[in-house]
């Protein structure tokens, strides 16, 4: 097999969600180091910590470094589950999300947004916070940084394999 026609291959199934997962997980990440350190002056640590506070409580801020590490494998556990939900069900439904793509990655964000604000959070132990403009700013880079990636490299998969 030539080069040329190796790099044509597309990635197989599990690459494909190990790449979308990880991409999703590092772009809501990163957003939300950036938007937590200039709106409520957190470090990363703390903002990893606060993840983990979904399971340990307000014990998960004293918890240091072991509880950054559990709060980013829980956050990279979440993440890999919305992208493997999104790649079981791609496709039983292809035909409505490929007719737009771009609309159904946006939808799937603020599915995401939604489901863990609605229903994860609320039943976590994490502290409380009021909708407010940070919630949009969520709502905004969930849409564009996790649904539309995510759905991107899903669908392009699915696409290739035809």
């Amino acid at each position: 097999m030539k080069y040329s026609e190796s790099k044509q291959k597309s990635f197989g199934p599990i690459r494909t969600i190990l790449w979308a997962g990880l991409i999703a997980g590092i772009l809501d990440a990163t957003a939300g180091v950036i938007v937590y350190f200039i709106f409520k002056a957190l470090n990363p640590i703390q903002v990893l910590q606060y993840i983990a506070s979904g399971i340990y409580g307000n014990g998960a801020f004293e918890g240091g470094l072991l509880m950054a590490l559990i709060g980013m494998i829980l956050h990279f556990v979440i993440a890999y589950a919305f992208t493997v939900g999104f790649f079981i069900v791609y496709p039983f439904a292809s035909s409505m999300f490929a007719k737009n793509i771009w609309a159904t990655g946006l939808l799937y964000g603020l599915f995401i947004w939604l489901f863990m604000n609605l229903l994860v959070l609320p039943s976590s132990l994490t502290p409380k916070s009021p909708f407010g403009l940070v919630s949009m700013i969520e709502i905004i880079w969930h849409v564009f940084l996790v649904g539309l990636p995510l759905v991107l490299i899903i669908h392009q998969y699915y696409t290739k394999r035809i």
